[in-house]
């Protein structure tokens, strides 16, 4: 399977929500224990990523609404959000892509990652010949 040869909703989702593999090892980790409540430090323990990385996939997840927070009674843990069934049925599929034949979605997810950086640089080389009027002149 090629990283095109992945479905279209599937190519889509990482695309435009899943920047990271820490915020797919996150989704995939809250999705399979949807009853499970997590710390911060649970997380961290079991998928071995610390600080901010797992602090940004959190907040990166929470604002793609995959993530929600529930206050407990030692501080905030968070858990998966089931947002549609359409969007469960292309999480499933992921999952299931990543699991049986891992390196299409890592190529898709490379790819991605490389598109975004090009994007920005082509971004910063435009506005460095914008023509800005200075602030004193009015």
């Amino acid at each position: 399977m090629q990283a095109a040869e992945l479905p279209e909703d599937v190519q889509k989702l990482l695309r435009d929500y899943i920047e990271s593999y820490e915020q797919l090892e996150l989704l995939l980790l809250l999705r399979g224990e949807r009853a499970a409540c997590w710390t911060e430090e649970a997380l961290s323990a079991r998928l071995g990523i610390r600080g901010s990385l797992l602090l940004d996939a959190m907040a990166r997840l929470r604002s793609a609404g995959f993530l929600t927070s529930v206050p407990q009674n030692n501080g905030n843990g968070c858990t998966y959000r089931v947002q549609s069934e359409e969007a469960e049925a292309t999480i499933e599929r992921l999952a299931r892509a990543y699991k049986d034949q891992p390196m299409p979605v890592i190529k898709l997810m490379s790819a991605n990652a490389i598109e975004r950086v090009r994007t920005a640089a082509l971004r910063t080389f435009a506005d460095a010949f914008l023509i800005r009027k200075d602030k004193k002149d009015g």
